[in-house]
């Protein structure tokens, strides 16, 4: 029923806004001040939710019935209760009954939560899923000053430039049209949103437009906006709080209410057939519909059953698309097929069987000996690379196996060395005929075999050249000298027997060095499992706090949400030790011992010019690989669960989004290779886990230290060297620059290598036990600042980050506005104490060292890189959408976070074997071939035709010619 002005006007053909001329078919009217329980076109809501889809909602909503109340002299009263202690926030809500919402105008008159109460909401919003819903908030926030109303689409992020300031609002001189007037005299003049005031919603094909007290907010139009709501759904409105620091804040603390004087809805109904709309158009002229602002209307439209069924999109076939899909389905079948028959039928586990006992394997870092440095070792996150060491095969001759050769020459692959000898064959084998020559495996110079037998066979491509590293040549030049040289024979020309038969001649390399051979192989390079094994505790240890500020933040962040006791006390307690930033700078000092060993032995500029050439690429090939493999997997969705677990872990650290466009992408990219720290590079906010902000600090870092040790190396004086260090060190701490833990790691190398200092101490165990129990207290003393911070209100890392100078204005941080705990991308001086502490301790003791170098640490320093670069996906992928499903099956916080964590480990750790191949294979080996082509001299330049004659076509076609001519003649 619905109630008419004097003029009884009949508004069965529907309502018209003159406004936006707009005519509607529906409507709902009610004022609370004149009902005395809810209507029946509402519904009052009733549920719990098991978690939000907010990026930073901490609680969960509620609903429940009993928070509506109507004031019968005024209006539907809707509170918020505390939340509990699982995060539940029980608040109030109605819907409307009839779901066949689509397209209309959407006006009440709200009274926003109170000034002196903590944060909530009070929205109207229109809803079907996450996709098409379109909603206007009014909140209050935990500051009064910072009150606001948003307007935002499709569950945009709620940030202040999509509404607009209690404040800016009451300043700014409006019309408010008050339809609660009871005497229908419209009031004109400023709106008070603290106050009751008029919002709407109109809604069109074309647009969506938000207005505050008739004055319009925020326009959404379709042509910008290609997913802009379109299908029909109900209407709700609802006073809520989940603690979202970026919208409503809150939850309040004690009781909240919020206020409804009254609804005013009109809209098309979806659920109008065709045919009946056609008639109410031919019916209906628009001066017969009712006025949308006429004061008197009051109750709703009929509507049937069918009204209040959720909508669902009619799910046609279509035929053409088979066609399509049976292609892509046959086609990946026959695929995978011949890729199977081809793995099956190769079988490449089998061509690398280790004999002799002896099996392929990753060496931990080495230390460099200036002798047979063909494999030299490079920091990746402060690991070197891996040299693969191939078992020692015994070849038979070609009788033996069963083979006749008819050719006169034979190519013969050999087998990698460790030894010496770097073109040298073994003569076990022998060639298919007296007198035949082996070539090795460029092809073009034959090599007289060695007399002497070699333990391990190579081919050139297997390793870089003798000419990359000249200073070998001399280090052995003693022990060639013992043995008969190999030499080079001259050019063998091969007279033609035929006119057509093109001469095969092979040109001596003079730029190659005749090839030596050793009676044994050289003495391997030593083994540093203890450093191999420190890099890979700190991979673990980095690994578990990410895990821990995803999923349990409160064992990591002093102050968090707990929620068990245990939490508290492992925050206490083990936090300080293991949950924390000081195991990162480990990373940097140990990196950096491998970046600079070398060039501190030779003094050959050369090795500062390899790790120049090599680094960048040895560390951005894999990163810009893995990060476009995740742009791809964010983009597909696997992340999507992640938004959902803050209510549930109580955590908002995580966050990731995909890249706009592929521009951006390799924007950011290039952005990491020249950013300078302590600037966050972008990538940081689409990679998961974002800890690609250290692969620019790993790269400014070495451009640092290849250019410091070259100045360190012309300084002889010890005092002075080490007062050099000092300088770098104190200075780079003060302007809170991770070039102090470079500068500490380089001090440490020069010691090492240039000093001897670890032979020295153990020689005085006086002055070992000093240095020793000092570092102790360094280390001590870094724990001991998250220790106290834990127990008391003195905060070691705050006091002492304000001492340093404010860039952009060079005062103490303590007297700019930037004071404060520092952000986690910058250094801290405990850190550094640790860092440099933990790491003299490494070097010296040989407990520890024996404890690192136990096989369950060595085992993961192989994929120490993978580790970076993948724990971060599998967490926010796998670990989020395990940890939904498993709170939509109701298992407990403590359950769900177990099984998440065993799971998420298990599928890291299983990828490994995979994934490490691939990343060495785009590191490390690519990573040669570019310092291979910097070095070597191009080939010389061969004919386009060459072996064959420059007249090879040109001589058919006169032959051509020839036999035509003939042809003629005859």
């Amino acid at each position: 029923m619905h109630r008419f002005d004097d003029h009884k006007k009949n508004c069965s053909c529907g309502f018209y806004d003159p406004n936006t001329s707009e005519r509607f078919t529906e409507s709902i009217i009610i004022y609370f001040n004149e009902s005395a329980s809810l209507p029946y076109d509402f519904v009052a809501e009733d549920y719990r939710h098991k978690y939000e889809k907010d990026w930073n909602a901490v609680y969960r909503q509620g609903a429940d019935s009993s928070n509506l109340q109507i004031n019968g002299s005024d209006s539907l009263q809707l509170f918020v209760s505390p939340p509990t202690d699982i995060h539940l926030v029980n608040g109030a809500g109605i819907r409307t009954r009839r779901r066949d919402i689509q397209h209309g105008s959407f006006r009440t008159l709200v009274k926003s939560p109170r000034s002196n109460i903590r944060g909530s909401a009070m929205s109207l919003m229109w809803q079907y899923n996450d996709t098409e819903t379109a909603q206007l908030s009014v909140m209050n926030t935990n500051n009064a000053s910072g009150a606001w109303i948003g307007a935002f689409v499709n569950n945009e992020f709620t940030t202040r430039d999509l509404g607009i300031n209690f404040s800016t609002v009451i300043r700014n001189a409006t019309a408010n049209r008050n339809y609660a007037v009871l005497d229908g005299v419209m009031s004109n003049g400023s709106v008070n949103p603290w106050h009751y005031t008029e919002y709407r919603i109109d809604w069109t094909q074309d647009a969506i437009h938000f207005y505050v007290g008739g004055n319009l907010m925020r326009s959404i139009l379709r042509q910008k906006h290609k997913g802009m709501p379109s299908v029909p759904a109900p209407f709700y409105f609802k006073h809520w709080a989940t603690g979202n620091m970026y919208s409503m804040e809150g939850p309040p603390a004690q009781q909240s209410v919020a206020n409804i004087g009254w609804i005013r809805m009109f809209f098309n109904s979806s659920s109008l057939s065709k045919e009946k709309r056609e008639k109410f158009r031919d019916r209906c002229l628009i001066t017969d519909a009712c006025s949308t602002n006429d004061i008197f209307l009051r109750g709703s439209t009929t509507y049937s059953e069918r009204a209040t069924q959720k909508w669902k999109q009619s799910m046609k076939k279509s035929g053409q698309r088979m066609p399509a899909l049976w292609t892509l389905v046959i086609c990946i079948s026959f695929s995978s097929l011949l890729l199977l028959h081809a793995f099956l039928r190769l079988t490449p586990w089998r061509k690398h069987l280790p004999s002799n006992g002896q099996a392929n394997g990753s060496e931990a870092p080495m230390e460099e000996t200036g002798r047979n440095p063909s494999n030299p070792s490079e920091a990746t996150l402060a690991f070197s690379n891996q040299s693969l060491f191939t078992s020692q095969v015994s070849r038979r001759s070609s009788s033996q196996n069963g083979y006749a050769f008819k050719d006169d020459i034979i190519n013969e692959k050999a087998e990698y060395s460790p030894g010496t000898s770097l073109y040298g064959g073994s003569n076990h084998a022998e060639t298919s005929r007296t007198g035949s020559i082996r070539f090795d495996s460029r092809g073009t110079t034959p090599r007289v075999l060695s007399p002497y037998s070699s333990n391990f066979n190579t081919t050139v491509e297997e390793f870089p050249s003798s000419k990359e590293y000249p200073g070998q040549i001399a280090d052995e030049s003693e022990i060639v000298s013992k043995h008969g040289s190999q030499k080079t024979l001259p050019a063998v020309h091969f007279p033609a027997t035929h006119e057509n038969k093109i001469p095969i001649s092979t040109v001596t390399e003079s730029a190659l060095p005749a090839p030596r051979m050793a009676a044994h192989p050289s003495t391997p390079r030593q083994r540093i499992d203890y450093l191999a094994g420190l890099v890979g505790l700190c991979a673990v240890l980095v690994t578990v706090m990410h895990f821990g500020l995803t999923f349990v933040p409160a064992i990591v962040m002093p102050g968090a949400p707990v929620h068990y006791e245990s939490e508290y006390w492992a925050q206490k307690i083990i936090s300080p030790f293991i949950l924390n930033q000081m195991w990162l700078g480990v990373f940097f000092t140990t990196s950096t011992r491998f970046l600079v060993a070398r060039y501190l032995k030779t003094g050959n500029l050369e090795d500062i010019a390899q790790a120049v050439v090599r680094r960048t690429p040895r560390l951005m090939i894999p990163v810009a690989s893995i990060a476009l493999l995740e742009y791809f997997l964010v983009d597909c969705g696997v992340t999507k669960y992640l938004r959902y677990i803050p209510s549930l872990t109580w955590s908002t650290w995580p966050y990731v989004t995909r890249f706009p466009t592929i521009g951006h992408f390799v924007s950011e990219v290039l952005e990491l290779i020249y950013l300078i720290p302590n600037a966050v590079p972008q990538i940081t906010f689409h990679y998961c886990t974002g800890v690609l902000w250290t692969i620019a600090v790993q790269l400014q870092g070495s451009w640092l230290v290849l250019t410091g040790v070259i100045v360190i190396s012309e300084i002889r004086t010890l005092w002075k060297r080490m007062a050099y260090y000092s300088f770098c060190i104190v200075n780079h701490w003060y302007a809170q620059s991770w070039g102090s833990y470079i500068w500490f790691g380089l001090l440490l190398a020069d010691l090492d290598v240039t000093y001897k200092y670890k032979p020295y101490l153990h020689a005085r165990p006086m002055a070992y036990y000093s240095l020793t129990i000092f570092c102790w207290l360094c280390v001590a003393a870094g724990f001991a600042a998250n220790i106290i911070s834990n127990w008391t209100d003195f905060n070691f890392v705050v006091y002492e980050s304000n001492i340093h100078p404010d860039i952009p204005t060079g005062r103490p941080f303590w007297d700019t506005s930037n004071a404060g705990y520092p952000a986690y991308y910058v250094p801290r001086l405990n850190g550094l104490l640790f860092a440099a502490g933990m790491q003299v301790i490494v070097e010296l003791s040989p407990t520890v060292q024996y404890i690192l170098s136990l096989p369950v640490f060595l085992a993961i320093f192989p994929h120490v890189f993978t580790i970076y670069l993948l724990h971060g996906l599998v967490f926010w992928s796998w670990g989020s959408w395990l940890m939904i499903f498993l709170a939509e099956h109701d298992f407990s916080y403590g359950v769900n976070v177990t099984i998440v964590g065993v799971t998420s480990y298990t599928i890291l750790f299983l990828t490994l074997p995979i994934v490490t191949p691939v990343i060495e294979a785009l590191g490390k080996d690519i990573t040669t071939l570019v310092w291979t082509t910097a070095i070597e001299k191009s080939p010389p330049r061969q004919r386009t035709l060459f072996p064959f004659p420059d007249d090879l076509f040109t001589r058919r076609e006169e032959n051509t010619k020839k036999l035509k001519g003939k042809e003629r003649g005859k």
